[in-house]
């Protein structure tokens, strides 16, 4: 699960890097577009075979929080027994996105561009990019709380989710989505010890190392995010 979760992450990081570099391309090479949207310069033709510009990647950031409550365990160093702390349930998260738009060319809620170089020239055909509502999937990278030991960055789980989002320009989005995040949290039993002692191969615990899947479980938790995306794909 590690692994695949790992080359999943390593999948969209590599297409973010291919899609900034391409927009680094174009700064460099002076390449920009012109909207079409409305002018006279576009032919009924044109309208008609422009290409469809659907699918988008990029990168966001935003808040969650999670439907139920997070806990952290500890031995008490004045008496030896379990103490169970409240840790926030909102967290910070960094993410990979890819976003489908929901209104297509037929709808007309959108823009008609064409590609020009620096000295204005034509570069290929018209193309349209749609707006409005879209489809978002998220891939979480990094999630910042003290849940996932204070930062969980590259998560070697597979959290994300899905959700709604909407376009506020060319290159911005935001989104409202549902995910499934791993946190490292104490297990049931552990949990229904509170206030008491725990005796450990036949010696009271003075300690519970979040590394001992005895006492903790990575436990994934529903939660619902807010995240603003920066479209690298977005020609």
């Amino acid at each position: 699960m590690k692994k695949l979760a790992l080359t999943i992450i390593a999948l969209h990081l590599t297409i973010l890097l291919c899609m900034a570099q391409g927009k680094i391309e174009l700064f460099k090479t002076g390449s920009t577009r012109a909207d079409l949207t409305g002018s006279n310069t576009l032919t009924e033709d044109q309208e008609k075979n422009a290409e469809v510009k659907g699918i988008d990647y990029g990168i966001s950031l935003g808040f969650n929080r999670t439907t139920d409550k997070l806990y952290d365990a500890n031995i008490s160093p004045i008496d030896t027994t379990l103490v169970l702390q409240s840790l926030p349930q909102t967290s910070f998260v960094l993410s990979t996105t890819i976003s489908y738009p929901l209104f297509g060319k037929k709808m007309g809620y959108g823009h008609y561009y064409q590609k020009v170089d620096k000295n204005g020239n034509k570069v290929d055909d018209p193309y349209f990019s749609p707006r409005g509502l879209c489809l978002v999937a998220t891939v979480n990278l990094a999630t910042f709380n003290s849940a996932v030991g204070g930062a969980g960055l590259f998560n070697q789980k597979l959290d994300g989710g899905i959700g709604l989002g909407w376009y506020l320009g060319d290159n911005v989005q935001i989104a409202l989505t549902y995910e499934m995040i791993s946190y490292l949290q104490p297990r049931d039993y552990i949990r229904k010890l509170e206030g008491k002692q725990i005796i450990g191969h036949g010696e009271k615990l003075t300690s519970l190392p979040t590394n001992n899947t005895d006492y903790f479980i990575n436990r994934y938790q529903q939660s619902f995010a807010f995240k603003i995306i920066y479209l690298l794909s977005n020609n």
